[in-house]
């Protein structure tokens, strides 16, 4: 369903699951309502977050506008993206004193990367059609994630030695999602 927002048109779906507490999700652009079994009152949830939501989908909206003045690189092969990965890993993680366990690249639904706790790092495969910087940056976020699990003061103090202006790369990565998110 659609819902209005202020100026905005939103489109929205409702969940019911075994929670405790409503809450609110956006992905991919669409506002998720996910509300504990028998609760049936969204549009106060919705009220009492209405400037949340706006800030949100309007910061999305403008990620995607930003995302029309990008490119992908398709010329980088399978390959090359793996080795590069796979000695990215290892360079960062052996300077920082670290071990990564295995790097694995899979297709991801709705991150980049991922560190689980035994040391495995897992990247995106449409990470591939970034530019080279992105790639590296998003390796050495998931490599910093060994040493530090959360992404608290500590954590992005760990990324900012390397990336002292990280949002930004942050911000990029955001902004070519768009760009990425339908490839197969």
């Amino acid at each position: 369903m659609k819902i209005k927002i202020q100026d905005i048109e939103v489109n929205c779906e409702i969940f019911h699951r075994k929670v405790k507490y409503a809450r609110l999700e956006i992905k991919n652009g669409t506002l998720n309502i996910i509300m504990p079994h028998g609760i049936k009152d969204y549009v106060g949830l919705i009220n009492k977050h209405e400037k949340w939501i706006y800030q949100r989908i309007s910061h999305i909206n403008r990620l995607k506008i930003e995302s029309e003045s990008r490119k992908l690189d398709y010329n980088r092969d399978d390959d090359s993206f793996r080795k590069m990965v796979l000695d990215y890993a290892n360079k960062k993680s052996h300077q920082m004193g670290l071990k990564v366990n295995k790097v694995s690249l899979r297709k991801m639904k709705t991150r980049w990367g991922s560190c689980s706790s035994l040391g495995n790092i897992s990247i995106n495969t449409r990470l591939k059609y970034l530019p080279e910087s992105l790639i590296k940056y998003v390796v050495h976020h998931e490599v910093c994630h060994l040493k530090i699990r959360k992404h608290d003061k500590h954590y992005w103090g760990l990324v900012s030695m390397e990336y002292p202006d990280y949002k930004k790369y942050e911000n990029e990565l955001s902004v070519y999602w768009f760009l990425v998110k339908d490839l197969d």
